[in-house]
This record gives structure tokens, sequence and C-alpha cells, in this order.
């Protein structure tokens, strides 16, 4: 059983975790817009801006790492306050319904969900990004045998396989 101080801090850790998790979507946003400017700049092959966006990245990276390690001490905080182990953030949001802290819980839950979605577009504009820069890396290489004097295509066998034949 918690004492009144004890359930006051707990109060005070939970709005902090809803602040982070506020912080959270929001740099995930920002991540997400700053993806979506690199595949931009690689379309353009604009160097210059495609640096600037991967250094705000980057540093955006670090920010999100260090909110990462306020959530993970926060939560043991809580754990500490309550007497419980919260691995997870579900672990807690049934811990405050449990407490009839609906309020935090259901805004915990629906930045959580917000934040999943966020993550899940970067995940695929990253996979945007990255085709694409295969697709300018092989066209690199052709053009680099090309010069060289070396033409190289693909064929089918017999057995369906491609094979890669390199005319001099």
């Amino acid at each position: 059983m918690m004492t009144e101080a004890n359930k006051l801090r707990f109060k005070l850790k939970t709005s902090e975790l809803v602040d982070i998790w506020q912080n959270f979507c929001e740099s995930h946003t920002k991540l997400y817009d700053l993806t979506c400017d690199e595949y931009m700049h690689l379309l353009e092959s604009d160097i210059d801006l495609l640096e600037t966006a991967l250094e705000e990245k980057n540093a955006l990276l670090e920010s999100i790492s260090t909110l990462d390690n306020k959530r993970t001490e926060l939560l043991e905080e809580l754990s500490v306050l309550s007497g419980s182990k919260y691995e997870t953030l579900t672990s807690f949001v049934d811990e405050l319904r449990a407490a009839d802290n609906n309020v935090d819980a259901k805004q915990l839950e629906s930045l959580n969900s917000l934040l999943l979605d966020i993550i899940l577009k970067i995940q695929d504009q990253n996979k945007k990004n990255q085709l694409f820069l295969n697709k300018a890396i092989h066209s690199l290489q052709d053009l680099r045998q090309s010069f060289s004097g070396k033409k190289s295509y693909k064929t089918y066998g017999a057995d369906g396989a491609t094979k890669a034949t390199v005319t001099p």
C-alpha cells in the first residue's frame, strides 16, 4: 500500500512519462519528415542537402536515445514507488487501469498507438530510400562496366535461373 506522499510522487512521475511519450511522438514525427526529405534529396541528387538532412537525423536519433534512457529510468522509479516491476508500457498501463487512473492510461495508450504508427511509416520510408540507393548503386555499376568496354546482361537458362553474361 502506497503512502499519500508516494501516491503524489507516483502521479507526478506518471505525468512525466506521458510527457516523454508526447516527446517521443514529436521526435519520431520529425524523424519521419527527415526521412522523407532524405528521399527527395536522393531523387534530386542534392548531396549537400542530403548531408544536412543526415546530420539532423543523427542528432535527432541521439535525442530519441536520451528520451529512451529517461523513459527507462522513469519506469524504474515508478516500479520502486509502486512495488511492481514494469517491464513494458502495457504492464504499466494495466496497473494504472487497476488503480482507476483511466485518464493517464488512455492517454499513454493513445500516444503509444500513434508512436507505433509513426515508426511503421518511418520503416516504410527507410525501405524506399534503401531501394532507391540499391538501384542507384546498380546503375552506377552498369555505367562503370560500360565505360570499361564490358557489357553485362542477364538471361534465363533452361532451368529458369538467371545467368549473368559479360560481353567484351
